[in-house]
């Protein structure tokens, strides 16, 4: 029966990770207790509780009594930080997680999966325990942060060409651009249209009087005229 138990593992999210490691840095408190980390990181006390103090003391930086251990005096340190994070992994986590998962570029679903399974818990809790236990694994506080803003910048970079389509479909007609391409571009519709895209160049020689070029753009538009994509 005791299989089918849902098992607890820490998360935290990594702002709170490296805010209050920075605050360490400066002066460790006497005690750091949730209405310390509520006035220092800017939240409440009651969540400044169950999100930082909490897993903190999970991975033995802050004691029952709530007094920093000799441990947070290494984590606030950038040379000891790696020797930290090995000791939490190996003091927290099953050792098959760590064969399976023990370098940072694991992926995050794959540990997730991992989690759901173990922990018999749901996707989002899973994610943020895979979350902690992957900025654990780069054992470097540079690494993580860069880790973190590039998953975020390709979540930026999906979003994109999404929205170039609505742009795209709001405009109509033909459109000549100052270098002398002229590019078709269809009217939107709400039903499926297959799109052409043409771009044509033209090449003027430098001798031309005004009155050619005129001539040659003349001509153009009397071809192009009425084309759709």
């Amino acid at each position: 029966m005791t299989d089918d138990k849902k098992k607890g593992y820490p998360k935290i999210a990594q702002a709170n990770w490296f805010g209050l490691r920075d605050k360490l840095k400066q002066r460790v408190p006497g005690e750091i207790g949730s209405s310390y980390v509520a006035s220092a990181m800017g939240m409440a006390e009651n969540s400044a509780s169950s999100n930082v103090v909490s897993p903190l003391k999970a991975f033995g930086i802050i004691g029952e009594d709530s007094k920093p251990t000799d441990l947070a005096y290494d984590w606030r340190d950038d040379s000891k930080y790696p020797e930290v994070c090995e000791k939490i992994i190996e003091s927290i986590y099953p050792q098959e997680l760590q064969d399976l998962f023990h370098t940072p570029d694991a992926q995050l679903s794959d540990v997730t999966s991992w989690f759901m399974r173990d922990a018999k818990v749901g996707e989002s809790a899973a994610n943020k325990f895979a979350s902690t236990y992957l900025m654990l694994l780069q054992k470097k506080p540079e690494d993580a942060k860069v880790a973190t803003k590039s998953k975020a910048t390709k979540l930026k970079t999906k979003k994109g060409p999404t929205e170039s389509k609505k742009k795209s479909n709001e405009k109509q007609g033909n459109l000549i651009d100052k270098s002398g391409t002229i590019r078709a571009v269809s009217e939107g519709s709400d039903g499926f249209s297959p799109r052409l895209h043409i771009d044509v160049q033209v090449h003027i020689s430098p001798e031309s009087s005004p009155e050619q070029i005129d001539k040659i753009f003349e001509s153009m538009a009397k071809h192009l005229k009425g084309f759709k994509s």
